[in-house]
């Protein structure tokens, strides 16, 4: 019985840490997500005067979600994580930008996503 006891807590125990993980996971996910845009944004300000009051008026519809992820991140995940997802990310748009493939029309794209589409409301909702 004893063990038996003592596996069920074994098995109770792995199954939060899962879930910890995968919850952790997901809000790396979502963070990587929000730099997508945050990054592309400031790069289109800095880029394409043509759009660049379009970015910063997108760009602000990012930050509750970003004070969200702040929040439920603080405590619970690494901050090098999501450093070295925000650097990947950094790393992939200067390389976008070096080859000349960072067009207007790929800033108005993802101002477009932004206002007009929105975010994905399925994987915002890991920072409910």
């Amino acid at each position: 019985m004893k063990k038996l006891f003592i596996a069920g807590l074994l098995a109770a125990s792995m199954g939060s840490s899962v879930q910890a993980a995968d919850q952790d996971y997901k809000l790396v996910t979502v963070a990587g997500y929000l730099n997508f845009y945050l990054l592309n944004l400031n790069a289109c300000q800095d880029f394409h005067p043509s759009v660049r009051h379009a970015a910063y008026d997108a760009e602000k519809s990012l930050y509750p979600w970003l004070d969200k992820l702040d929040a439920k991140t603080k405590n619970s995940i690494d901050a090098s994580v999501i450093s070295d997802v925000v650097k990947k990310r950094r790393n992939a748009l200067n390389a976008q930008i070096n080859e000349g493939d960072f067009t207007v029309d790929h800033c108005q794209a993802v101002v477009k996503l932004l206002t007009a589409d929105g975010l994905d409301k399925t994987l915002l909702k890991n920072l409910d």
